[in-house]
């Protein structure tokens, strides 16, 4: 599981589109989608800017298996904001649906 994998394991995660991915990360939705594909790899600055905006490592968007912590857990920067609290997979889906839910409601 190299960039490409854990590049739309994030996507899919967070629920972006290719285009949402691309303005976070100052790219095309054509180019998020050579990465998606392997045709590319993102730039540094790309890469920087993904991170930064959900609080990750660089390594989670870079290594192999980056987006894997550990037993198949994936790393969910919204939980940090709920002190000790287990959520199941399903529970933390449901918490990112709500949050872009709350986001959309901003435009």
């Amino acid at each position: 599981m190299g960039i490409s994998d854990n590049i739309k394991i994030l996507r899919e995660r967070y629920g972006l589109t290719q285009q949402e991915l691309a303005e976070i990360a100052g790219v095309t939705n054509k180019a998020v989608s050579a990465w998606e594909s392997g045709l590319s790899e993102p730039r540094m600055g790309a890469i920087e800017k993904i991170a930064k905006k959900y609080n990750l490592k660089k390594s989670n968007i870079i290594e192999d298996n980056g987006m894997v912590i550990s037993d198949g857990e994936l790393p969910y920067t919204i939980a940090a904001h709920f002190d000790g609290d287990d959520y199941t997979e399903e529970e933390m889906q449901e918490i990112l649906k709500y949050a872009k839910y709350i986001k959309s409601k901003r435009k």
